[in-house]
């Protein structure tokens, strides 16, 4: 049986993220994933120290944090510090960032994988105590200790796309967050478990974690919003994930030209229904746990509900766990 869990992001008002992190438990979700929107919002380990003082049993990970963005011994010192709080509550997960932004910020990497994969290792020895020197395109650390460290382990996440990036969180991540069309996420669960198995690791070893856009559109939930965030993220997606799709690659094309000419907005004409349950989870709640339950036969663990939300979304949020935890019941 898949977990469901609830996404939120560093864009959001604080009074609706303490709300989900209070309700967390009684909704039954198994995690709460808090996405950085880059220099928006609410500082990320501000929110997610204060998620996981909200909240009881829940589990708490940062999904992801742009490696790009931030000093590798500042994230060290976060995570250690975020786990001290909530001990096996805490998940640090982790990436590069997103097209869109890392072009904004005039961040052009040449060895993303390799970056991330020492970003990794360099996590886990400091959290050991021992004293790291690496240097690469996203960071250096030259004989760092971080003192006074009795040794932990915290779980990393890794929030990639490439077929590289998947098969690397095979070989050393705790777990992945994935997001696309199923197409995709099949791909992508079979990359990650075929690396896994040759790097002596059980497939089962690495969570496998689905979050797509969800967006209600009952309870005030607007259709119109569901098709600007398939037009958002099909003009972030990679040509390796479109690669991957059966969906016709003429809708694809012109969905992506009336973006690139006039924002998200000029691609609402272009979604159809088929688009929307391509990129997004959409629509009613019998329809949107049907999704769920589709996503989780690709191989999926975790399915994350949300954002962005519209319209009364509390009201649906609940109606949506209460729907997925009656059909378990039968």
């Amino acid at each position: 049986m898949y977990k469901a869990s609830i996404g939120i992001t560093t864009n959001m008002k604080l009074d609706a993220t303490k709300w989900i992190a209070q309700k967390s438990d009684e909704l039954g979700a198994a995690s709460i994933w808090i996405g950085e929107d880059i220099g928006i919002g609410q500082e990320v380990f501000s929110l997610t120290a204060s998620t996981l003082l909200h909240s009881n049993k829940v589990r708490v990970g940062t999904g992801i944090v742009p490696m790009s963005v931030h000093n590798i011994s500042t994230l060290a010192r976060a995570a250690l510090g975020l786990h001290e709080i909530a001990r096996d509550r805490f998940v640090l997960g982790i990436g590069i960032g997103g097209l869109q932004d890392l072009h904004k910020l005039g961040i052009n990497l040449t060895k993303p994988v390799t970056a991330l994969r020492e970003a990794v290792g360099a996590f886990r020895k400091l959290w050991t105590g021992e004293t790291v020197t690496t240097q690469n395109q996203l960071f250096e650390l030259n004989n760092y200790n971080m003192r006074n460290i009795d040794g932990v382990q915290i779980p990393i996440f890794l929030g990639v796309r490439g077929p590289q990036m998947l098969r690397l969180s095979g070989e050393v991540a705790d777990g992945v967050i994935l997001s696309g069309p199923p197409d995709y996420l099949r791909y992508a669960v079979e990359e990650i478990d075929q690396a896994a198995r040759k790097a002596n690791r059980a497939p089962d070893a690495v969570e496998k974690v689905a979050w797509l856009p969800t967006i209600p559109t009952f309870k005030g939930g607007k259709e119109s919003l569901a098709k600007k965030v398939v037009a958002i993220v099909v003009a972030d997606m990679p040509k390796q994930v479109i690669d991957k799709l059966s969906i016709d690659s003429e809708k694809i094309n012109r969905l992506r030209d009336a973006v690139a000419k006039g924002g998200p907005k000029a691609g609402i004409p272009f979604v159809d229904r088929e688009m929307m349950d391509t990129f997004t989870i959409s629509g009613d709640c019998e329809h949107m746990v049907d999704m769920f339950e589709k996503i989780a036969q690709l191989g999926v663990n975790e399915v994350v509900l949300g954002p962005p939300f519209s319209g009364d979304w509390r009201d649906a949020m609940t109606a949506i766990f209460q729907e997925i935890m009656s059909r378990r019941d039968t």
